[in-house]
This record gives structure tokens, C-alpha cells and sequence, in this order.
């Protein structure tokens, strides 16, 4: 009964990896593109059933002879084009046009339940239950760490997931050797009941190792170098911000306060981006630092009349939110030919939230300093990025 339970509690595990864990943005904003796939369990149970029927027969079949290998030959490429839809819902909305690559996911994790099913004794296979739960765990396994390794952006979060998920592991693999199982039974032996519970158990703590790996692998060069360009913050469906695009972005200020604001992309470096930073406020006393730009001008970008910032401000690709549209043809121009664009002034210090501890809380989700908007105190935008524009 005690193994029953441990396996049950694996099983969730295995499924809330499917559905996945949000990854929010610092401030609780609008997102464009969904995190949350709830039916995802029942979708990939469905297809890990007509997998293992596949599978199955193809194995029953085997490779002998030319009519043989062909039938079972047929059976694996109807698993990989079962696997596609599974692979393709589990990746976010950005991987839809990369057919190329979820096609060679769904290969992969095709040949990853196919290991494991002829390694598996002929018992458990013709087990239906057994043998369903085995590519179940398996599938599951695999897509689990694909959406960890896609959805996870933040290095700290996912490494807590996946030492989460490695206590679960510990605490599931004392309570099997206590009920008096083994989390290597010997196949040749075992019953299909201890085979299936190694299976999930194995299958979670793969799971874990491979997030874990995935975080560190990413965490390295963010504590480095700040947060990269790929894969995309959570939410995000357009990437990345293309020059030219008006962004809203947490816009840090000297003091590390921090606010959301419109931002001009002006080009794209490996560790940040450099943009000019919108206000609503009337800058018509400082005509030479600012250009105003008109509503009437920037239909579906900005609501209202506003200010454009000429001095160039970094921004890490973390703190980008979300996309409005295109600057006009003429401001562009207007910024490429005659703005007085023009760099942080080296008085002014280093660009605001570009430290270690900025990139360290950065990679836990979080941001130093405040909210802007909950500060009443003064504070003066930091300026930090840009490109494709005459800086002087």
C-alpha cells in the first residue's frame, strides 16, 4: 500500500511538470502568450495510449525480415507524428514557426520510449496498465523537462523547482525501501508492480537532474554577463524587441527604483538593449533633451501626447513586457538624421540595475529597489540602452 501511495505521488508529479509552473513577471501585468496548459495530462495520456498500442505492435512485430521491418518502420513514424502534437503543446508560442525543431523533439522523445519499452520485460508490456504507465511516466518525463528547460527563464526559480522535485524524489525513495520495494529491481524477477514504480521513480529524478542542469547551465552566464537574449521571458510572444519597436519596460532610475514605461528599441546587444525612454510628462522646457511625439502620429502605440527621451538607456532583456508597435517611418528617420541622440553622461555613473546583486535577484524573479509608481519620493529615470542611431 505504501509503494502504491509513493508511485501515485510520482505520478502527480510527473503530470503538474505537464501543466507547468508559471513563471510571472515582477510586476503583475497583462502577458500576451499563455504559461498554463491544464489539459496537458489528459492530452498527453490520451497520446501516450496510442503510443504504447504503436509501439507495442511494432515491437511485437520486429525487424526481421523486409515485410516486417517495414510494417514496424510504419508503426514508429505514426508514433513520431502522434508525439508531434504532444511535443508542439508543451512548447511555448514562440516555437511555432520552428516546425523543424518539434518535429526533431518529437523524434527524440520517440526514441527515448522506445528504449525504454524494449528494455522493459515482455510482462510489463502486455500488461496494458503497465505498460500505458511506463510511457506515460516516460513521455511525461521528457516533456516535463522540455517545458522546464523553454518556460523556466529564470535560473533561480527553476533550480528551486528542480531541488523540489529532488526531495520528492528522496523522500518517495525512502518510503519505497521502507515499504520494502527496490528502486532497481532486477527485470528479470521483479513484478510488473516494481517495475513500474522504478520507472516513475527514475523518470522524476531525471526530471529533476535535468532542470537543475538546465538552471545552472543558465545561471553562469547571467551572473555574468546579465540575463540573455534567448529563450524569452515568460509570457512574451513576439522575440526579440526588434529595432524600431516601442516596448513597455521596467525602466530602472539611479536610485533602483524602477517603473514601467514605453521604450524605443534602438538595437540589441548579447547582454542588454539599448533604447530611448517615452514619458507622459511635459518636457516643453527641455526641448534639446527630448522630442515630443504626437498620438495622432503613433495610432495604436501611444494613447496619449508624449516625450521621447534622447539619452540612451540599458535595459536587460529580462525587464521587457510586452510589445505596443512600430515607430513611424518619420521619427525614425527624424532620430537617425537629426535628434541630438546622445550617450549617459559619464558623470552620471554606471547604468542603474547592472550589478551583481541586480543580476542575482533578477535571476530569483525579483527586482532591487521598488516600484516607482509606490514611491513618492523625486527620482530621475536611469538611461541605459540603445543602437542604430547616431549616439554622440
Amino acid at each position: 500500500m505504501q509503494a502504491f501511495l509513493a508511485g501515485a505521488v510520482l505520478l502527480v508529479c510527473l503530470s503538474l511538470s505537464l501543466i507547468g509552473g508559471v513563471q510571472p513577471p515582477r510586476l503583475r501585468t497583462r502577458r500576451l502568450a499563455p504559461e498554463f496548459s491544464a489539459g496537458a495530462p489528459l492530452a498527453v495520456g490520451f497520446g501516450s495510449w496510442v503510443m504504447w498500442v504503436l509501439m507495442f505492435t511494432a515491437l511485437k512485430v520486429g525487424f526481421t525480415g523486409t515485410r516486417n521491418t517495414g510494417i514496424s518502420v510504419a508503426l514508429l513514424v505514426l508514433c513520431v507524428l502522434v508525439a508531434r502534437p504532444m511535443v508542439r503543446m508543451a512548447a511555448p508560442a514562440r516555437l511555432e514557426a520552428r516546425r523543424p525543431l518539434v518535429a526533431a523533439r518529437a523524434v527524440g522523445l520517440c526514441c527515448v520510449v522506445t528504449a525504454v519499452m524494449a528494455l522493459m520485460p515482455t510482462r510489463i508490456g502486455n500488461e496494458a496498465m503497465a505498460g500505458l504507465a511506463v510511457v506515460y511516466a516516460t513521455t511525461a518525463a521528457v516533456l516535463g523537462l522540455l517545458r522546464a528547460v523553454d518556460h523556466g527563464y529564470f535560473p533561480l526559480v527553476l533550480l528551486w523547482s528542480a531541488l523540489q522535485k529532488a526531495l520528492l524524489a528522496a523522500v518517495t525513495g525512502y518510503w519505497i525501501d521502507h515499504a520494502g520495494a527496490t528502486l532497481v529491481p532486477d527485470p528479470d524477477h521483479a513484478t510488473a508492480g516494481a517495475l513500474l514504480l522504478a520507472v516513475l521513480w527514475w523518470s522524476t529524478v531525471a526530471l529533476s537532474a535535468g532542470s537543475a542542469v538546465a538552471a545552472a547551465v543558465r545561471l553562469v552566464p547571467w551572473l555574468r554577463s546579465g540575463p540573455p537574449a534567448d529563450p524569452a521571458p515568460p509570457g512574451v510572444k513576439s522575440w526579440p524587441p526588434a529595432v524600431g519597436d516601442v516596448w513597455t519596460a521596467e525602466l530602472t532610475h539611479d536610485d533602483n527604483n524602477f517603473k514601467e514605461r514605453p521604450v524605443l528599441v534602438l538595437e540589441h546587444t548579447p547582454g542588454f538593449v539599448r533604447v530611448l525612454g517615452v514619458t507622459s510628462v511635459d518636457k516643453s522646457d527641455r526641448r534639446r533633451g527630448y522630442l515630443k511625439l504626437r498620438s495622432s502620429e503613433w495610432e495604436g502605440v501611444l494613447k496619449k501626447d508624449s516625450w521621447l527621451n534622447l539619452e540612451i538607456a540599458h535595459i536587460p532583456y529580462c525587464d521587457f513586457l510586452w510589445r505596443h508597435g512600430e515607430c513611424p517611418d518619420r521619427v525614425w528617420d527624424l532620430l537617425c538624421t537629426e535628434a541630438d541622440v546622445r550617450e549617459r553622461s559619464a558623470k552620471a555613473g554606471p547604468n542603474p540595475g547592472f550589478t551583481f546583486r541586480h543580476r542575482l535577484r533578477s535571476a530569483m524573479n525579483g527586482h532591487v529597489g521598488r516600484d516607482a509608481r509606490g514611491v513618492r519620493a523625486r527620482a530621475t529615470p536611469s538611461a541605459r540602452v540603445a543602437g542604430g542611431v547616431r549616439g554622440e
